[in-house]
């Protein structure tokens, strides 16, 4: 039943947005860089032909359609979280070390990529692999026919939360002995 709200056939365009996202990233990235000069059409053409590239692949329109509400979500908890602190008395947020919060938000942005990846190719890579005769059908072990299965079970093996306790108490041991 169709109601008013139905916004279903938004679905149908969802290739606009990451083709004008890559024109806009390229075509700032190469005015702010001046690597093939000043021109701002030979920029533009060039910013048009990588975006219109992006739609020879459906992979690649899936990938920026699945990590940018990610990289939205964390740019808004990055922006409260400063909010909060200067709420609390905070006078300058960029007092802090700034290579810890750069390397956090690289790993976060990382984070979100390999997310990404798993998300759009986890699935066909795996049934590729599974035509080669790579992976073995079974219950719950970690070489089943579905990748989320197969994710969930290798990170909440016992192994890997034991060796997740034991990075835990390295890293701290470290950082106190070496503070």
């Amino acid at each position: 039943m169709a109601s008013p709200l139905d916004l279903g056939i938004l679905n149908l365009f969802d290739f606009v947005f990451p083709v004008l996202l890559v024109w806009a990233f390229v075509f700032a990235l190469l005015q702010k860089t001046k690597v093939i000069g000043e021109s701002i059409g030979i920029n533009a053409i060039i910013a048009s032909a990588t975006a219109l590239t992006v739609l020879l692949s459906r992979s690649v329109i899936d990938l920026i359609n699945f990590i940018i509400p990610w990289f939205a979500i964390a740019i808004i908890f990055f922006v409260l979280m400063v909010l909060l602190f200067m709420i609390m008395g905070a006078k300058d947020i960029t007092a802090y070390k700034q290579t810890n919060v750069q390397w956090v938000i690289i790993a976060i942005g990382i984070l979100i990529v390999v997310a990404g990846f798993g998300k759009v190719l986890g699935q066909t890579l795996l049934e590729e692999g599974a035509q080669a005769g790579t992976v073995v059908e079974g219950a719950d072990g970690v070489a089943t026919g579905g990748f989320q299965q197969n994710v969930y079970a290798t990170l909440f093996h016992p192994k890997v939360l034991g060796l997740l306790i034991v990075f835990t108490i390295v890293v701290f041991t470290v950082a106190l002995l070496s503070g």
